[in-house]
């Protein structure tokens, strides 16, 4: 680990290399701001306004209940953006309020693993977690491992928006523009070498996974809140 990091230190990143055998224009995504959803707990104060300091938790349908104020919608929004609407929400009942927020516990950003990895799993993110850190938490790649073309589903899988990371450059070559940063409800697949096809390959991982994963209390949980996928939809 100490030999790669000093690699990613020296290498300059370079242009992410999308996959040449799929007809799906596949690339990386954007980095995205951590949003909120239900489980996640907030700690607000108000200044000189003790009744309205509390600590709230994310209800399972996305709001908080918030003294005078009431019900407000926070999952899927920014911190900012919690934090306008909190500041907005009150001040319609005092001029100039001060309000502050903090995160005191989130345990809504999960996501999930799968494909040719020694532990799949459901992975709670505590911090930034990078695709690299995601793969060694699972147990680290198998040797039949198609490294080149992880694929990475983002968005749920109804209307899923696909990118694939090429995990090779980043061991490799130092490659920092293919670490990818997680976000709530993705789902990382590692292929096998024998996938020729990443589109079918997709398909065929989305038949498998929506009936089993789309029903279930932890896929409900990512996408509670209006996680948003940052690309086009994957079209049929």
């Amino acid at each position: 680990m100490f030999f790669l990091l000093a690699a990613l230190a020296c290498v300059p990143p370079t242009s992410p290399v999308n996959v040449a055998d799929t007809d799906l224009d596949l690339h990386l995504p954007t980095s995205e701001a951590f949003t909120f959803g239900p489980g996640d707990a907030l700690r607000i104060w108000v200044w000189r306004h003790d009744d309205l300091s509390v600590d709230v938790t994310v209800a399972p349908d996305g709001a908080i209940a918030y003294p005078l104020v009431g019900r407000i919608v926070v999952a899927g929004l920014t911190y900012d953006g919690v934090m306008a609407k909190l500041q907005a929400a009150v001040s319609e009942y005092y001029v100039d309020a001060q309000v502050q927020v903090n995160v005191t516990n989130v345990t809504n950003q999960k996501v999930l693993v799968l494909g040719e990895v020694s532990q799949p799993q459901v992975m709670q993110i505590k911090n930034d977690l990078s695709i690299l850190e995601a793969l060694v938490t699972a147990g680290g790649i198998n040797p039949d491992a198609r490294t080149s073309n992880v694929l990475l589903i983002r968005g749920g899988l109804e209307k899923p928006t696909l990118y694939t990371v090429n995990v090779d450059a980043i061991f490799g070559k130092g490659d920092v523009s293919q670490l990818v940063y997680l976000q709530r409800g993705d789902i990382v697949v590692v292929p096998t070498k024998s996938i020729t096809n990443v589109d079918r390959f997709f398909r065929h991982v989305q038949a498998i996974l929506a009936p089993a994963v789309g029903g279930s209390a932890v896929y409900r949980n990512f996408l509670g809140g209006g996680a948003q996928g940052v690309s086009s939809s994957l079209s049929d």
